[in-house]
């Protein structure tokens, strides 16, 4: 094997070693436990550097490929949109592309080598989701220290299985548990929080940094200190132009979801201490929960989402019962649904479901955004939304 031949192979291997440690779980146990008290900083050669005026420069090490392409997210979406950036190679077989000066965020990234898309091998800081993996690397800077400062006391990131009553399958979920929840007696609010189509459970921890948000809202006394839950709300194909009664993930989150946490974790009764978001798909599924589970929760989030036209017509022929439900204003302290800009996706929904609330006097708080169908967006919201809750 020659040397150049060699160094492919290590790459394309230490890549394969870490996909497949994303993907063992321990079969054994109730949790496994992981202190995020830092972001991840790649470990092996050819990470990306962050240099000092705020520009990353990206290497790639395959001297046999003919062509490497930065595979860069981009803000305008829907996630994961990506540009594709030509890279050069050097004489020793190194691909490199330098980017920026980048505003202070967390960017995602992957390449294009030879046609093939991966993840960055050489960087730990990756996220693997139904269609695609992404490597992230961030930039620092006041802009950005809501989701990575790492001079404030951090909580502790659970992955939780259990048994679905709908799918009758083992699942999993994340579990966020604030600082100081292990050194004392107190029962917390729980906030529920849901990922978007293509996502799961792992998403608003990897790509929105949902720990680091809360954790950062807590040290500067902004939000009561909550348990967050991040659950795969996949338990069925969501019906979009079918009966809103074929969603499945009310019945998963009341008869599994809720029951494990209230069972394993020291959890505030009532639904005066839960709360509901999610983005995009998930933003349906908390509409959803708010007609089939009326009084459920006292808060909601919907984060760039919205009932399909379509479907709203369905709603408005076949379920205008549910629309009518006192219960809805009664029991529900608060529903704050926000919007990107028009390059949003999900804005035309979002704005035929404000009409429809309108049309049966639901009330809600419409907060008008900006930017994409996006990652970037949704961090956002998070931290504009958490300080609203448990008041």
């Amino acid at each position: 094997m020659s040397i150049s031949t060699k160094k492919t192979f290590v790459i394309l291997s230490l890549f394969v070693a870490v996909m497949l440690a994303l993907a063992v779980l321990n079969p054994t146990g109730m949790a496994t436990a992981t202190v995020l008290s830092k972001p991840q900083a790649a470990t092996t050669l050819n990470a990306p550097v962050v240099n000092p005026d705020r520009t990353v420069t990206f290497t790639l090490t395959a001297p046999q490929a003919n062509e490497v392409i930065l595979n860069w997210q981009n803000m305008v979406g829907p996630s994961p949109s990506a540009d594709p950036i030509p890279m050069m190679k050097d004489a020793n077989g190194v691909w490199s592309v330098t980017m920026g000066p980048l505003d202070p965020n967390w960017y995602g990234y992957g390449f294009i080598l030879d046609g093939v898309r991966i993840a960055d091998p050489a960087n730990r800081d990756i996220w693997s989701g139904a269609t695609s993996a992404w490597s992230y690397v961030f930039v620092p800077g006041p802009e950005a220290e809501f989701m990575a400062n790492d001079l404030v006391p951090h909580g502790l990131v659970s992955t939780v299985r259990y048994f679905s009553n709908v799918t009758q399958t083992q699942r999993q979920m994340q579990v966020y548990t604030p600082p100081g929840y292990n050194h004392d007696n107190r029962r917390y609010p729980v906030l529920y929080l849901m990922h978007g189509g293509g996502g799961n459970d792992t998403d608003w921890i990897v790509n929105m940094r949902a720990n680091y948000i809360i954790d950062n809202l807590i040290a500067q006394d902004l939000v009561v200190p909550m348990i967050v839950v991040m659950a795969d709300g996949y338990v069925g194909s969501y019906p979009i132009n079918g009966p809103i009664t074929e969603d499945l993930f009310p019945q998963e989150l009341m008869e599994s979801i809720i029951p494990t946490i209230e069972e394993y974790f020291r959890v505030a009764p009532g639904a005066k201490n839960r709360a509901l978001a999610g983005l995009s798909l998930g933003g349906l599924w908390t509409l959803d929960t708010i007609l089939l589970e009326p009084g459920a929760f006292s808060y909601y989030g919907v984060f760039s989402s919205g009932w399909f036209p379509a479907f709203r017509a369905d709603l408005v022929q076949n379920f205008e019962y549910l629309l009518t439900n006192p219960v809805i204003n009664k029991r529900t302290k608060l529903l704050w649904i926000t919007i990107g800009g028009p390059e949003d996706i999900a804005y035309i929904n979002n704005y035929a479901t404000l009409e429809l609330l309108d049309q049966y006097d639901i009330n809600y708080t419409f907060v008008q955004g900006t930017g994409g169908h996006v990652w970037d967006v949704w961090r956002h919201n998070l931290r504009d939304f958490a300080p609203l809750l448990f008041r």
